[in-house]
Formats: structure tokens, C-alpha cells, sequence
């Protein structure tokens, strides 16, 4: 594995700390089986949306150095995206945002990611080898939406679920 540690590691290190410091206040907010489930579902939705768009014949973007799967990017899947996904759900839960005030607060978290993918490419964390951000604009509304809807899901089956949370 061709491993170098330079500013594109700092990066991916800089962005997760940001993330989870953010996310650390409002983590008891959910219910732990809430959080392990979107926890779960992001690392594999991002993971084998990476694999796939990263991999032959595709090859569209490289996360880091190289081609090659890195440990940095490994750890920013393990908690930028989780992170970051959590905070949008509190803001959804907790604000109560349906119809309207959803759409509006998708299409922020859009420009927010939108606006971090560019900031990531500009840093040459991402570097897009047939991928452009034009491709992202309706990717991050789907993944809210099917993050929203998941969400709905589990919330709703923990509710029906008789348990006792561990401390």
C-alpha cells in the first residue's frame, strides 16, 4: 500500500475531529440503537458508493494519494459521514421539519455539502478523474431523502420494540 502522510491526511483528520466535535454535544439526543444504525447504514452506503465509483472500469475520483484504499480515508468514512449525518438528523427530529421547512433544509445541507466537496477538492483530498460537482447536485437530496426515510424506519420500529437502553 502506498501510503504518504501529507496535507490531504490532515485534511480527512482536521474534517472528522470538526464532525465529531460537533456531534459529541447533541450524541445522547438518540437513543444508542438509533445512532449504531446510522452509524452502520452510512459506512456502508458511503463505503460501497466509494468502492463502486472508485473501482475499474469507473475510476471517476481518487479519495486521497492515490488510487488505493487509504487508512485516513478509511477513518473519515468512519466518522465525517456518520457524524455529519447525525447532526442533520437532530436538526430534523428535533425542529420537527416536514413539507416545506424539509425541502428548504435539504436543499441547505446540499449546499453544504456541495460547498465542503469543493473546499475537499481544493485541499486535493478528492480528485475527480471523471466525477465533476456538477454530478453531486442531485446525489446529496437523494441520500437525505433515503437517510430520512431510514430514519423514520428504525425510529419507528425502536418505538415498537420493547427494550431497556443500557447504560
Amino acid at each position: 500500500m502506498n501510503v504518504t502522510f501529507d496535507w490531504n491526511e490532515w485534511f480527512f483528520i482536521i474534517s472528522s475531529i470538526l464532525a465529531f466535535t460537533v456531534y459529541w454535544p447533541i450524541r445522547s439526543y438518540f437513543p444508542r440503537v438509533i445512532v449504531i444504525m446510522i452509524w452502520v447504514y452510512n459506512i456502508t452506503l458511503v463505503a460501497t458508493i466509494d468502492y463502486f465509483l472508485l473501482a475499474t472500469p469507473f475510476k471517476l475520483y481518487i479519495f486521497g494519494d492515490n488510487p488505493t484504499y487509504e487508512l485516513s480515508g478509511a477513518l473519515f468514512h468512519f466518522f465525517m459521514y456518520p457524524c455529519a449525518s447525525l447532526i442533520f438528523l437532530y436538526g430534523y427530529d428535533k425542529f420537527e421539519l416536514y413539507g416545506r421547512k424539509l425541502f428548504c433544509y435539504i436543499f441547505f445541507w446540499t449546499v453544504f455539502a456541495l460547498l465542503f466537496e469543493w473546499v475537499t477538492v481544493k485541499n486535493k483530498a478528492l480528485t475527480y478523474t471523471g466525477w465533476s460537482l456538477y454530478y453531486s447536485i442531485p446525489v446529496y437530496p437523494v441520500a437525505a431523502i433515503m437517510l430520512v426515510l431510514f430514519f423514520r424506519f428504525i425510529k419507528k420500529k425502536v418505538a415498537e420494540f420493547p427494550y431497556h437502553e443500557m447504560p
